[in-house]
């Protein structure tokens, strides 16, 4: 069962890091959500630390809202949320205190080659102290070490302290899955709205690893070409060819640019950013990117967000971020020529990076995953709204 090994591979990373003993806690967890809702266990105790562990998961307010409801009636009727107990755990009492260790809550990734478990380690008086995140399968161990180089890296770039975590510890289990620890953010706070913070960060993270040259010549253009050739097999014949002539358009509305390659973040949602006084705070470096296209965290904030809840992209939504994305372009990067048909290709470039991605992971095109009919669809009506 994939909770029992989750258990089993985060109670090795606190032995490991000398946190806490081999064992992760009461024989019962209560389980918020699941399926693929991503679990999340939380230890039965004291309700005011569950309450203020769930926000270091939850920033989607009716998905808190929820969870904190969920908490909140089973602290009153008891059994109200779903228990699990490890095997051979030794059965407790559902409401009885726990000793919290090193161990507050864990979450359960979504199930498929880079499944991975995400921890949040507490003091004894469950305070909260930091972030383990650990490989769950064998595919999730190169993400782990990925992010943990990345964090690494970034360590020395000076105008993005206090706005990346630290990466505190990393290594391997027993049985060969990965892990790291890193700090946490100053703050958990949550907007879905684009600040000029959010620009600045984009801007600094860019320049920080900048390249200026020819589309064609580019890292983004060389990963594009072998991600699809990575995910030919598990397509059909229509839906590779269909791929190639996007790609093929995006190539040809680009032969002319000449602009800069970036340093990005690669999952740039306002689930992975918390805001304080001081700017922003950005998490989840497993998909960063050096020489990538310089707008696609800009598109990817403002178009996943909206795909991943089901909603459809319209025309109007897209000229809109389009215009943004220009608007940030013209700028952030002013030595750089901007127009309405470049500003449009990077957007399709960006669109088919996300297509990959998510078909790499699934083996396949999901047309009935939110993200990826969305975005598939666009992809398809390009000729309506890309500029010429």
């Amino acid at each position: 069962m994939i909770l029992d090994e989750a258990l089993s591979s985060v109670s090795g990373v606190l032995a490991e890091s000398g946190r806490i003993g081999p064992v992760v806690g009461p024989g019962r967890w209560h389980v918020l959500f699941g399926g693929r809702q991503r679990p999340l266990l939380m230890p039965p105790g004291t309700y005011r630390l569950q309450k203020q562990w769930l926000s270091y998961f939850i920033g989607d307010r009716m998905r808190s809202a929820y969870a904190q409801a969920s908490l909140t009636l089973n602290a009153i009727l008891p059994g109200v949320l779903p228990n699990f107990q490890p095997q051979g755990a030794q059965d407790t009492d559902r409401n009885a205190d726990v000793s919290l260790g090193a161990l507050a809550a864990i979450q359960i990734g979504t199930s498929g080659p880079y499944q991975k478990a995400c921890a949040l380690l507490t003091s004894d008086s469950g305070k909260a102290l930091a972030v383990a995140k650990i490989a769950l399968v064998p595919g999730a161990d190169a993400m782990v070490s990925s992010e943990a180089s990345w964090l690494r890296l970034l360590e020395a770039v000076d105008p993005l302290a206090g706005e990346v975590p630290q990466l505190l510890a990393e290594g391997s289990l027993a049985n060969g899955r990965r892990y790291l620890v890193m700090s946490l953010a100053p703050s958990k706070l949550v907007t879905t709205v684009f600040t000029p913070d959010h620009a600045r960060f984009l801007t600094r993270l860019g320049r920080s690893r900048m390249e200026v040259m020819r589309f064609a010549s580019s890292p983004c253009c060389e990963f594009l070409e072998r991600t699809l050739a990575d995910i030919a097999p598990g397509l059909t014949r229509d839906e590779s060819a269909t791929l190639l002539d996007a790609l093929s358009d995006c190539r040809m509305s680009l032969s002319d640019y000449v602009g800069p390659f970036v340093l990005s973040q690669g999952d740039f949602a306002w689930w992975n950013i918390r805001v304080h006084p001081g700017g922003i705070f950005v998490f989840d470096w497993e998909y960063a990117r050096l020489g990538a296209n310089p707008l696609a965290d800009l598109f990817h904030f403002h178009m996943i967000q909206r795909a991943a809840s089901g909603r459809g992209i319209g025309g109007g939504f897209l000229t809109n971020v389009m215009w943004q994305a220009e608007r940030f372009a013209r700028q952030h990067y002013p030595e750089s020529k901007w127009s309405a048909s470049r500003i449009s290709a990077l957007a399709l470039a960006y669109l088919l990076d996300v297509l990959f991605h998510y078909s790499r992971a699934s083996g396949k095109i999901d047309h009935k995953e939110h993200v990826m009919q969305s975005y598939w669809s666009l992809m398809e009506r390009r000729s309506s709204w890309m500029a010429m």
